[in-house]
């Protein structure tokens, strides 16, 4: 462990002021507590790192490395041509103030990270103090003159456990890894660190008599101030755009719609209240003709507005009024399956939940020793099977289509517009969708900075090779490790479905026979090829992998050969059809028998609890073997849906009882509305939270609820952002060209 011992050496010692043979002491005996892990490779390479701690002090390690030269620029430049030679100089002037002692000097190591405790539980990630290092101004005194000749520029270092491991994504935490914060001047690059480091620790090691080939393989700095690219330029325009476009749309709809209208239901109702004639006092004048009555339906004037132009009804979508009155209604049309309004916000709050586990591992101090305890608890498997909640609206979104669909072909004869069903799902899901991407990626970068902040930004590329997959929702298939958006996966499959769904509902619309084969068909397809799958590579029965998993196995291959794709996550969206073709026969209404619903009440329970809680005893580390984990895999989410179709159906046909009260609550109708831009920005708000931290955060179940219940709120206020800027204006627009195409 080279950077450890350089570390170590260097910055240690300067605190805790430990003598040389305490500090050797007390290493040589925290280390044997490393022998029982079963990690042998880690713990080794630990061992041979803290061995080194108390061989050298700070002012006798500074001097040997001025005195070797190895930062002379001559030298470093025939060594390593691509080092900056300011680089090289201001790395020098570093140490040689260092030995002077002078408060800058000190304050750029006293800014690098440490180890603390909590070593042998595998917290390797010593960030350091990002603040210290940038407020840090090197300056020097020339015949009374004082200067700055640098800023301080935060860099991580990252040094892996096991040589030669692949370094993880920007935000991808490598438990594998020691990553240590450093403080050096602003005119080093992360690549000039690297091979400074390096060559720094080769000198340092050898005077110590350490062999050792752990190297330093990345580092990472980062920048003070990002200057923004022309990509960003043009985003952040086209952003205030839509920014224009919402404020001239609400002034509009206000000042020209909505006042007249207001003006006249107050004049209305005072007129009433006061018994005089308004429509003398509005001086509102009506259109006589032979077959006008003298009085309308209600004995009230008609206070209907003229049409409004095309591009009124343009900038009408815009409207933040009119949109967000819609958006935040508690009505609904009459026939509404309400109950799947509580259903859909509680299976965002679970996703929501889920991903605060996820997403915030890269900010964690003390997941590994959190997480393989909390796992084991029974309590704790609501949490590691969450992904079945993506499952739950699968259901939902199969069994929508179908009974409104089928409903639709009742009312027109059986006949559709192909065109239409199409165009319509991918409007409704498209603008918000690449308009939020459009936004996120370009400016992420921009927001705010830190230790852990992605400068470089969050995708992979920038999604520069990978973007118009996402616009094809074909990003489950292609290129799938370069996936922008890697949440949107679901998005991708529940097109594929909808695209694929006639292929059931046209059946059942017009036989049943016909109808039940093609669901049979897809149902054993789905099975078929998800333990095929499962069972071929071995798979484990849960996202988590390792446990259950063989040795040997790749732990994303669950991910991306299973989790992701279509023909694997297809069964619950066919149960979901089929609950929507049996509401749709029976039109929400149907007669059981009282022992019958007790039953279904009791069977579709025991089957989610055996979904959710049946991994128990393979998450405390007895595994199944691969072909009990394969029929796992290949079930349990239709198994799920199943279960979830119970609730639907006995909710909207009347023998829901307290569980229907619950769901269909008022409040939830909105909330169910936000459910698609929730899920959306949810993640884009949590890599705000987490990589914006300056310190390590402590994982604790009191820690995780509190930051879950602020992220649920923050991310469905910016969902709000979401579908007042993207979402409901492109709806009103695709209201105003259709009605505009039908009238003409």
């Amino acid at each position: 462990m080279k950077l450890t011992a350089m570390v170590t050496s260097l910055y240690v010692m300067l605190l805790c002021g430990c003598g040389v043979g305490g500090v050797s002491d007390y290493v040589s005996r925290l280390t044997l507590g490393l022998n029982p892990l079963p990690q042998r490779d880690l713990a080794t390479g630990m061992s041979e790192s803290m061995e080194t701690l108390g061989r050298a002090g700070l002012t006798q390690v500074a001097r040997m490395i001025q005195a070797s030269g190895v930062l002379n620029t001559p030298l470093m430049a025939t060594a390593n041509a691509t080092i900056s030679p300011k680089c090289v100089n201001q790395t020098a002037k570093v140490l040689e103030s260092l030995i002077a002692g002078e408060q800058w000097a000190l304050q750029m190591i006293d800014a690098a990270g440490k180890p603390g405790s909590g070593l042998l539980q595998f917290q390797l990630n010593f960030l350091g103090s990002y603040d210290e290092c940038v407020a840090v101004r090197a300056s020097e005194t020339i015949r009374n003159v004082t200067k700055k000749i640098f800023k301080g520029k935060y860099c991580k270092a990252s040094i892996p456990l096991q040589p030669n491991t692949p370094a993880p994504g920007p935000t991808v935490p490598s438990f594998a890894d020691i990553t240590i914060g450093l403080c050096f001047p602003d005119s080093c690059s992360g690549e000039d660190v690297t091979l400074i480091l390096n060559d720094m620790l080769d000198l340092v090691l050898e005077q110590l008599n350490v062999t050792t080939q752990f190297k330093v393989r990345s580092t990472v700095c980062q920048k003070e101030n990002l200057e923004w690219d022309t990509k960003a330029i043009a985003v952040f325009v086209v952003a205030m755009l839509f920014v224009v476009l919402l404020v001239m749309g609400t002034i509009y709809d206000v000042v020209f719609i909505q006042l007249p209208r207001w003006y006249m239901l107050a004049a209305e109702e005072k007129g009433l209240l006061n018994g005089t004639d308004t429509h003398t006092s509005l001086n509102i004048k009506h259109k006589q003709e032979e077959t006008t009555p003298l009085l309308n339906e209600t004995g009230k004037p008609d206070f209907s507005q003229p049409q409004p132009s095309m591009c009124s009804k343009i900038l009408l979508s815009f409207s933040v009024y009119t949109n967000a009155s819609k958006l935040l209604s508690t009505k609904q049309a009459p026939g509404s399956l309400t109950a799947i309004n509580g259903i859909r916000f509680l299976s965002i709050t679970w996703v929501i939940l889920g991903h605060t586990y996820v997403f915030g591992l890269s900010a964690m101090g003390n997941f590994i020793s959190f997480f393989p305890d909390v796992v084991k608890l029974f309590t704790f498997q609501a949490i590691v099977n969450a992904t079945v909640s993506v499952d739950s609206f699968f259901t939902m979104s199969g069994l929508l289509v179908t009974y409104l669909v089928l409903k639709e072909m009742r009312r027109s004869g059986g006949r559709i517009n192909w065109f239409m069903f199409y165009f319509h799902r991918f409007w409704r899901l498209t603008p918000p969708y690449m308009l939020l991407l459009m936004v996120y990626v370009p400016l992420f970068p921009y927001i705010t900075n830190g230790p852990l902040w992605p400068q470089q930004g969050v995708e992979i590329n920038q999604c520069r090779n990978s973007w118009w997959t996402n616009l094809l929702y074909v990003n489950n298939l292609v290129k799938t490790k370069e996936m922008c958006m890697g949440w949107s996966w679901y998005l991708a499959n529940d097109m594929q479905f909808y695209i694929l769904s006639p292929l059931i509902f046209v059946p059942l619309f017009f036989s049943g026979i016909l109808g039940t084969i093609s669901v049979l068909v897809f149902l054993l397809a789905v099975f078929i090829t998800s333990g095929v799958i499962s069972r071929v590579n071995k798979l484990s029965p849960s996202l988590i992998g390792g446990f259950g998993a063989p040795a040997g196995t790749d732990p994303m291959a669950y991910f991306y050969d299973y989790y992701i794709t279509p023909y694997c996550r297809m069964g619950p969206y066919i149960v979901g059809m089929v609950t929507g073709y049996l509401l749709y026969k029976t039109d929400c209404k149907i007669r059981l028998n009282k022992w019958l619903v007790i039953t279904g009440w009791c069977v579709a329970t025991a089957s989610a609890l055996a979904v959710l809680y049946g991994l128990y005893d393979v998450n405390r580390g007895h595994p199944v073997t691969v072909d009990v984990a394969a029929f796992y895999n290949a079930v349990h989410r239709t198994v799920w849906g199943a279960s979830l179709c119970w609730v639907i159906f006995a909710c909207t046909t009347g023998y829901g009882g307290f569980v229907n009260t619950l769901l269909s609550w008022p409040a939830f109708i909105p909330l169910s509305r936000l459910t698609y831009c929730a899920y959306l920005v949810h993640p884009i708000v949590m890599y705000i939270f987490f990589s914006s931290q300056h310190t390590l955060l402590n994982l604790s179940d009191i820690n995780t609820v509190i930051w879950f219940l602020g992220l649920l709120v923050l991310s469905y206020m910016a969902a709000f952002v979401v579908s007042m800027a993207f979402e409901s204006p492109m709806m009103g627009l695709e209201k105003a060209f259709l009605k505009r195409e039908k009238s003409s």
